[in-house]
């Protein structure tokens, strides 16, 4: 008797796996991984899986159609930006202006004595009380650099004005005589 090196009789070694059986193996793999991926994405039960909202996706597509309550408790800042970088307001004592960079609304027409256009800014001023466009020459101006996010349903007051972040965009009013707005992409509200 012959004996190879490794100790093995020769012409016996390993088994091969013939065509047919490879190609059996290598689909119950695809099968079995195919059938994880399935179940790990199916929806539980209970019902279909939901499709994220538009307000998530979105935020600030709609103004607030009415003016919210008042906050309980509020931040003092002069200048800050919505969580989206779309809107930003700058206030002190007697006036509140928000800027919104991106819109879809109409915007109002612009009076005679403009030269450059209104829509991107929303003023709100204690003296008049009064909501008013004003003309902006050239580019809507961006925010501050320094200038603090104030987060969905913050609220920050200045003398008499107030300012509320919301996923519908931004409110301010001159509280006393409650003159203000609601700020967002697809449109404004004047209170």
């Amino acid at each position: 008797m012959t004996t190879t090196p490794s100790g093995a009789r020769p012409g016996r070694g390993r088994r091969t796996l013939g065509p047919g059986l490879t190609a059996f193996l290598v689909v119950d793999v695809l099968l079995v991984l195919a059938f994880v991926l399935v179940a790990v994405n199916a929806p539980q039960r209970g019902g279909p899986a939901q499709e994220p909202t538009t307000e998530a996706a979105e935020p600030e597509t709609t103004p607030e159609a009415s003016a919210p309550e008042d906050p309980t408790d509020a931040e003092a800042l002069t200048a800050f930006v919505l969580p989206s970088g779309n809107i930003h307001c700058a206030m002190d004592e007697t006036s509140a202006t928000c800027t919104i960079l991106s819109f879809s609304y109409d915007a109002p027409e612009a009076p005679e004595d403009c030269a450059g256009t209104v829509g991107n800014v929303l003023r709100v001023d204690a003296e008049s009380e009064e909501v008013t466009f004003p003309c902006v020459e050239g580019e809507p101006p961006a925010a501050p650099k320094d200038a603090p996010e104030l987060a969905y349903g913050e609220a920050s007051s200045v003398g008499d004005m107030t300012c509320q972040s919301s996923r519908n965009g931004a409110f301010c009013r001159h509280n006393p005589s409650g003159a203000g707005f609601s700020l967002a992409r697809a449109g404004y509200t004047i209170f």
